[in-house]
């Protein structure tokens, strides 16, 4: 049974004050100084930043649990939440190149770069079970280097030069050994001391030509060479094994009688495996293909391996290296370019990643077994499995289509953004963006069919963005409108609250809904992106990323990990998120809405979705830019005023 999940924020009121809307008194106020910004993390944690430094405040009661002094003033567009992992980044006031990792909830300095010697950090491996953090930046001298940072103390353990300047993958490999590649080699490191336990290539070419790999090793392995590319993949469906990929580009020019150059690129791709314990090669030779190095997969049966530039896919054994689809074991090929894979129970399911969008489902032979292909305009962005149907989206157009036959229950796909759909009472709904109809599809598939012929429009030139079951029947939402069908398509209610003129006011109501998107992602949905994961280990290298992205359901499986290996201060975390992720599968009875209340005011008003009534509100005065912040979950609200912090908590 799928979980319903509210991709809205929302507050819980308790039954008294469903009569009449109320103004809400603080729960608390917390005394931090002046706010110059706050942030609530997606795990619950508040963050609040003063001239006296960086504060953690206690969202229960209000007390300031911690201060970081040398984060004072720093300025709002140094934060970060790091992706996938329990830590915020900050940046000090007027160094932007330096940084603070901290764990949000204890206040601990897991990596700070003056400390650590190392600014300008490029990216950022964490390695639980390691109770390390790897970055890659540069010394004081400019150069490039990597350092192996103690995640509980800060501590730098070691460092290297820049022939590891560009790490491509870093996985733990037990408590004492770090896996890491660059572009031509795989390394295992002591993770205590740095020191260098094996080195390979996929190319056992490579192990023979000593100058070439000298002069790779120090530094020229991480030059930025044209068409060089590589990947480095763990798996717990091969224990002991590590699987790397690596692609060269050759130029060949030539010139014609005329004496007009041409240039022609080829591309050649190797795949091999390791044995962990002392890298010796596990294949009797590699996997050489003519072709672009794409989209490498672990799946339960094998590995999958997706050309970048062919539609040519093929699953390899991964003891032997040998393939398992296709006539000799030569693989398949598909209708797209490979991009992501997922395994059903009855087979896999392939999505293409570039043009239009493909969806094929083949067995465990990579024969296909739908009469023929899903195709939709655009690339697909995500598969949604609801029961027994799959949900595919492109930025484009949305069909939903029956996993025994491959036919969609749709006359046509809808067409606009990816419509909302819900499970609810053994049905599939779905509502067409376009049209403004709801769709259903009954537990034994068939054909959708509209419900009603009225179409449901929001006000202010909003779509719907969410949908989800209630006892009353179906919520529909956006940020300023409410909805509620009956199961029948009749609508019993619509309410809408014009949207305050400045946009960037539902700046943190919609940071609210998107972190809650990202629990009800790691429940029931799958990206294409995150199925062509290449890697375990978790990598941050975009400066700009934020924690309300969508992580889909690779991030339950990073926190069921992440749980089982942190120590120290990433424990903490792991318990916020895990139990946060549960709560997820329940629904508040209200929705918040912020809208003008008169005289340049504006305030936070929470709707009963059971009739779209008012029960309560929230006052947040006459500022521009009011600062508060919503937690999704708990459903606690912080706003800042004067001297500190107010809390609101049902």
């Amino acid at each position: 049974m799928m979980h319903t999940f509210r991709s809205t924020a929302s507050l819980y009121l308790p039954p008294s004050t469903a009569a009449a809307s109320a103004q809400l008194s603080p729960a608390w106020t917390a005394a931090t100084g002046p706010v110059n910004w706050m942030r609530t993390t997606s795990a619950g944690a508040l963050v609040v930043a003063t001239t006296e430094g960086l504060k953690g405040v206690d969202p229960a009661t209000g007390a300031v649990a911690w201060t970081v002094k040398e984060l004072a003033a720093a300025p709002e567009t140094g934060y970060r939440e790091v992706e996938r992992t329990p830590f915020i980044a900050v940046a000090p006031q007027g160094r932007p190149e330096a940084l603070f990792v901290l764990e949000p909830f204890s206040g601990t300095v897991a990596f700070s770069s003056d400390a650590a010697g190392i600014s300008n950090v490029t990216s950022t491996w964490f390695l639980y079970e390691n109770n390390a953090i790897v970055v890659v930046g540069q010394k004081p001298d400019k150069t490039a280097a990597m350092a192996c940072v103690d995640m509980a103390t800060g501590v730098v353990r070691w460092t290297k030069d820049d022939s590891f300047s560009r790490l491509t993958a870093c996985n733990s490999a037990g408590p004492d050994a770090i896996l890491l590649s660059t572009l031509f080699f795989a390394y295992k490191l002591d993770a205590r001391t740095g020191a260098e336990l094996w080195k390979k290539s996929p190319d056992p070419a490579f192990e023979k030509m000593s100058g070439l790999a000298a002069m790779l090793d120090k530094g020229g392995a991480n030059i930025n060479v044209p068409g060089v590319t590589g990947v480095f993949i763990t798996t717990p469906h091969a224990p002991g094994l590590g699987f790397m990929g690596m692609q060269t580009e050759q130029r060949k020019e030539s010139t014609d009688s005329q004496g007009k150059k041409t240039v022609t690129v080829t591309h050649k791709t190797f795949v091999n495996a390791f044995r962990i314990d002392d890298g010796s090669y596990a294949w009797s030779a590699p996997l050489q293909m003519q072709q672009k190095l794409g989209t490498l997969v672990p799946l339960k049966q094998g590995l999958l391996v997706g050309a970048g530039d062919t539609r040519s896919v093929d699953l390899l054994d991964y003891a032997t290296g040998t393939g398992k689809w296709g006539k000799n074991g030569k693989g398949i090929s598909v209708k797209g370019i490979l991009a992501g894979a997922v395994e059903l129970e009855d087979g896999t399911l392939l999505t293409s990643g570039s043009g239009d969008g493909v969806v094929t489902l083949v067995d465990a032979t990579g024969t296909e077994r739908w009469k023929k292909p899903v195709k939709l305009d655009g690339v697909v962005r995500s598969v949604r499995l609801l029961g027994g149907d799959v949900l595919v989206a492109t930025e484009q157009e949305v069909d939903l289509i029956d996993r025994a036959t491959g036919l969609s229950h749709l006359q046509q796909p809808l067409q606009g953004v990816a419509g909302p759909a819900a499970e609810h009472n053994d049905a599939t709904y779905v509502f067409n963006t376009k049209d403004g109809l709801l769709y259903s599809v009954s537990e034994g598939g068939g054909a959708a069919r509209a419900l009603g012929t009225t179409p449901v429009v929001f006000e202010g030139k909003e779509k719907p963005t969410a949908l989800e079951g209630s006892a009353e029947g179906l919520v529909l939402s956006s940020d300023q409108n409410l909805a509620l069908l009956r199961t029948d398509g009749t609508l019993v209610y619509r309410k809408y609250l014009p949207a305050p003129r400045e946009s960037g006011l539902v700046r943190a109501l919609k940071y609210a809904s998107a972190v809650r998107a990202i629990y009800a992602a790691a429940a029931y949905s799958t990206t294409s992106a995150a199925f062509g994961a290449a890697s375990q280990s978790i990598q941050v290298t975009d400066a700009g990323s934020a924690a309300a992205r969508d992580v889909t359901a690779a991030v339950s499986q990073v926190y069921g990990e992440g749980a089982n290996a942190a120590v120290g201060a990433a424990a903490r975390f792991f318990q916020e998120a895990n139990a946060r992720f549960t709560a997820s599968a329940t629904t508040a009875d209200l929705h918040f809405v912020m809208t003008p209340e008169g005289k340049g005011a504006n305030v936070l008003k929470a709707l009963r979705r059971t009739d779209g009534s008012e029960a309560a509100s929230i006052s947040l005065g006459t500022e521009k830019e009011p600062r508060y912040e919503v937690d999704a979950f708990t459903n606690a609200v912080y706003l800042a005023e004067g001297d500190g912090v107010k809390g609101f908590r049902p």
